[in-house]
């Protein structure tokens, strides 16, 4: 169960996009019909922290259009806490295309993300952030690998859980900050 006024015991940043998935299988440029859905490796993660029973916070930027919306709610209707979660009213939500795949093959994505609201994530986003309430920061390479800005929210928020660290570090990670963001990017971006 959500308490909704207090800090998240857990929080992922990330980029949450819509994504459209072909209701019949077939080249994309012949596909009439797409189911929208949410796609995004770090809600994924949150999702499935949040069904079994953590209170997980979001924060990432969606844009001012249908998909923002969308967005927010699907989140909230599976149980994350999304105060950190930005409209922003210059940049549209990033879209994912899928192909309908047969046989057990891998599917044909196409990503519209280049100029989205959560490419501009920046370490302000973090301001409103509570990191001595939280247990878990979960990070990984992607937010760096969208930007230099949402890499300098990474950084951030890797600084700031490192300052209010009660011990917990993944297997690796030494005493100076938590991971580095940059390595984490260069890991994804190979």
């Amino acid at each position: 169960m959500i308490r909704p006024y207090a800090a998240p015991e857990i929080l992922a940043f990330g980029e949450a996009m819509t994504m459209l998935v072909a209701e019949a299988p077939g080249k994309l440029a012949n596909v009439e019909y797409f189911q929208r859905r949410i796609a995004g490796a770090d809600t994924n993660v949150a999702i499935g922290l949040a069904r079994l029973g953590f209170h997980v916070g979001w924060l990432s930027r969606v844009g001012d259009d249908g998909f923002g919306p969308f967005i927010r709610q699907a989140l909230e209707a599976e149980g994350l806490d999304c105060r950190h979660l930005r409209t922003d009213p210059e940049h549209p939500t990033g879209l994912v295309f899928k192909e309908l795949a047969q046989g057990g093959a891998d599917p044909h994505v196409e990503y519209y993300r280049r100029g989205s609201a959560a490419s501009h994530l920046a370490p302000t986003d973090a301001d409103s952030v509570d990191f001595s309430a939280l247990r878990h920061l979960h990070a990984t390479g992607i937010p760096p690998a969208l930007s230099s800005s949402a890499r300098e929210l990474a950084e951030t928020m890797l600084d700031r859980a490192q300052d209010t660290d009660h011990g917990h570090r993944p297997p690796g990670c030494g005493t100076g900050r938590l991971c580095q963001a940059r390595r984490l990017a260069e890991e994804y971006r190979t």
